[in-house]
């Protein structure tokens, strides 16, 4: 930091990255040590991050009528917390993040013969939608389970659960992409053999939000193809109900 005038200003840095929800609003924090400062100040926002630099805004307490400069980039997703700034909040509220927000921000203060600045690195993530669980019908003797969430970043997790909350045995096959927004969607899909735990849930997880959605079905034994003599039974009479149903109604 360049201290023109030590001692009597200072900017505290925060402790750690901040992380912005895609379509939501985050604090990009910048606070001084004092709780009273002029009001004849300069503040500037800055961006540097996909090897670009933009001057997200600014504020000049001199210019009474327009204080506040925003790039065309940020056109109406930025804002200072004036009524705070004599008690050094020189915060920014940055509203509908996106993807590209990502990055690092640099808070600089200006006043008279003072000057000070700090950085804040804007990391970005999002949650998707719920996960769907999908029957895909008959694989072998067993059946296929497909689950799907979209939305996601960064790269989710997808784990398959039994009745016990336990990590499922059976192979997993899952397949991330990327989409055009660059956000993830998931597909994961695994096959359910008889006999094995029939309640399933699919769980998607994004560990950088500590956030996750699940689903869970429990799977019928109709759903799986049996050779039974009765299951066969069945069957006949079932066909011969509709045929018999079929020619009524068409003697009718």
């Amino acid at each position: 930091h360049l201290y023109l005038l030590a001692g009597q200003y200072k900017i505290i840095p925060p402790d750690k990255s901040v992380t912005g929800v895609i379509g939501k609003g985050v604090i990009l924090p910048c606070q001084l040590n004092v709780k009273i400062i002029p009001e004849r100040l300069y503040v500037q926002w800055i961006f540097t991050g996909n090897s670009k630099r933009i001057d997200v805004t600014t504020y000049d307490g001199k210019n009474t009528h327009n204080p506040v400069h925003e790039d065309e980039t940020y056109q109406g997703r930025t804002k200072f917390f004036q009524s705070e700034f004599n008690k050094g909040n020189m915060s920014l509220h940055l509203k509908n993040v996106m993807l590209s927000d990502k990055g690092k921000y640099t808070c600089s203060v200006f006043f008279e013969n003072w000057y000070d600045g700090m950085m804040v690195n804007l990391d970005v993530a999002a949650k998707g939608d719920e996960s769907s669980v999908f029957l895909d019908g008959r694989v072998g003797r067993g059946i296929g389970l497909t689950c799907k969430s979209q939305g996601w970043f960064p790269e989710p997790k997808v784990v398959w659960l039994n009745s016990k909350g336990q990590t499922r045995k059976e192979a997993v096959t899952t397949q991330s992409t990327k989409t055009s927004s660059g956000v993830f969607d998931v597909v994961s899909s695994m096959n359910l053999e008889p006999g094995s735990d029939k309640e399933v849930s699919c769980r998607v997880v994004n560990n950088h939000l500590n956030a996750m959605c699940e689903s869970r079905v429990l799977i019928s034994d109709v759903f799986f193809p049996s050779t039974s003599p009765w299951m066969t039974a069945f069957l006949v009479i079932l066909f011969l109900n509709i045929a018999v149903i079929a020619a009524i109604g068409y003697k009718l």
